[in-house]
């Protein structure tokens, strides 16, 4: 088999959770009933003009900063020209000539990057959703602001590509660009992937209708398959747009693609240029903790990294997290309650996250600060946790109903430890040669004695005292 190098460029559309849309102030909302959101100027009707959206040319902003991109300071629009249903004006407001934003890079590791060629700012078109053969069209999707994000045809790899846009979602959500829903459209990437044996680039074939990362690499692995079986086979790869398929796990054909289609773009004429520069220092004034700083503010806090990664993974789980810890001051202990017990206890009870009402969260900062003060242990910090989730009730009520109380009397655990010493002379004979096992053992038999009453750190004291 020959060697085929494969190339992959990426589109990502995102939109802007904007509180009105691109150029209209019609509600930008996901879940309002089907065709409430749109207006006259959505429809384009005559005596109409749009006017951009001041909130989401500032999101584009922060954006262009965020990935190091050259931002043009005079906006300006242009106008593409197309007939569909999914597009109420008979065509659509976008940036071809002069996107606001282009020559960017964004790291996707110690030592790697992906070259960002430009992004523009638009409006999105009509949902479109196929039933008995029919399509049902929601225009409340319809002028909702949109960032196409363009990259270098320069990525080599599935997991590359899965880098780049997991990274580019950590950026979008954190600097609250973007909620990046991949299931409700919010984000969505068209993926373009040639392969060659030459320094040249082979025959370009788009994929869209992917919904998740994982999907992304499954069509990139597929698709780079299919070709080099083509090429392998003497046959030419066909130029063509084709579209993931979850069920098959196989890319499909939607459509052959020749020549570029002729938009007949023209400067938009109802919008005039716009000198953006007093908006660049409001950009820079209220943007959001970027991810790369909130990263080295938990490595700061000597916080595992695969805590790290799951944190910025779900821009709410960090949200929770950096509240608790604000008031806990202990990183370890609030990612070891929040990460580990409480995301356990939300599996075992089939709960997303965004379920979880508030004062469940102010229980686990109630009981993270008794753990931290020695008022419980572990062992009845878990089972209060799981009552306190059951009941909604405070784990300092629980701590009494449940009779959990902590034995801090240094004198009355030194004489339950020196009868488990009598007793297991072997295992002090072992402390010196052995000593973590042995601590282990002495600790666990303290705890077993008291009903694990005993107080972990005045358990600790005493037992090193003794075998010192």
């Amino acid at each position: 088999m020959s060697n085929y190098k494969v190339t992959i460029g990426i589109e990502v559309h995102t939109q802007l959770n904007t509180k009105t849309k691109m150029f209209s102030s019609s509600k930008n909302s996901y879940d309002a009933p089907t065709n409430t959101l749109i207006n006259e100027v959505d429809l384009a009707l005559p005596g109409t003009m749009p006017q951009p959206n001041k909130e989401a040319v500032i999101k584009a902003i922060q954006l262009a900063n965020e990935l190091n991109m050259e931002i043009d300071t005079n906006l300006r629009f242009d106008r593409k020209n197309y007939f569909y249903q999914d597009l109420p004006k008979g065509y659509q407001i976008t940036q071809q000539y002069f996107p606001i934003a282009k020559n960017g890079k964004l790291e996707t590791g110690p030592d790697t990057f992906v070259e960002i060629e430009r992004f523009h700012l638009e409006e999105d078109t009509a949902k479109q959703t196929m039933v008995d053969n029919e399509i049902l069209l929601d225009y409340n999707r319809a002028g909702i602001p949109l960032i196409e994000i363009v990259t270098k045809p320069q990525i080599h790899s599935a997991s590359e590509a899965v880098a780049y846009l997991t990274k580019l979602k950590r950026i979008l959500t954190f600097l609250d660009i973007s909620d990046g829903k991949m299931e409700e459209g919010s984000l969505r990437a068209d993926i373009n992937i040639s392969i060659s044996s030459t320094n040249e680039l082979g025959t370009k074939v788009e994929i869209k209708n992917i919904n998740s990362f994982a999907n992304a690499a499954k069509a990139i692995e597929y698709e780079t398959t299919r070709q080099t079986n083509i090429l392998e086979s003497g046959e030419k790869v066909i130029q063509e747009t084709r579209r993931w398929d979850d069920t098959s796990s196989t890319t499909v054909s939607m459509r052959a693609k020749s020549d570029a289609i002729d938009y007949r773009y023209f400067s938009e004429p109802n919008i005039l240029n716009i000198d953006i520069l007093p908006l660049v220092e409001i950009a820079k004034k209220t943007a959001k903790e970027s991810p790369n700083k909130i990263k080295e503010k938990l490595h700061a806090g000597s916080l595992q990294e695969n805590f790290i990664e799951l944190l910025l993974d779900n821009q709410k789980l960090y949200r929770i997290f950096d509240k608790i810890n604000s008031t806990v001051n202990d990183s370890k202990l609030t990612a070891t309650w929040l990460l580990i017990e409480f995301v356990s206890l939300l599996k075992d009870t089939n709960k997303a996250l965004e379920e979880v009402e508030y004062k469940h969260f102010e229980n686990l900062l109630e009981l993270i600060m008794l753990i931290k003060s020695g008022d419980i242990n572990g062992k009845q910090a878990k089972d209060i946790l799981a009552k306190a989730y059951e009941t909604k009730k405070s784990p300092s009520s629980l701590k009494e109903e449940l009779g959990f109380t902590q034995i801090t009397d240094e004198n009355a655990i030194r004489d339950i430890l020196n009868v488990i010493v009598e007793n297991n002379p072997h295992m002090v004979a072992q402390y010196k040669e052995r000593p973590e096992r042995a601590e282990k053992f002495f600790i666990g038999m303290i705890m077993k004695e008291t009903k694990g009453q005993a107080n972990p750190s005045v358990a600790n004291k005493v037992l090193k005292e003794k075998l010192s």
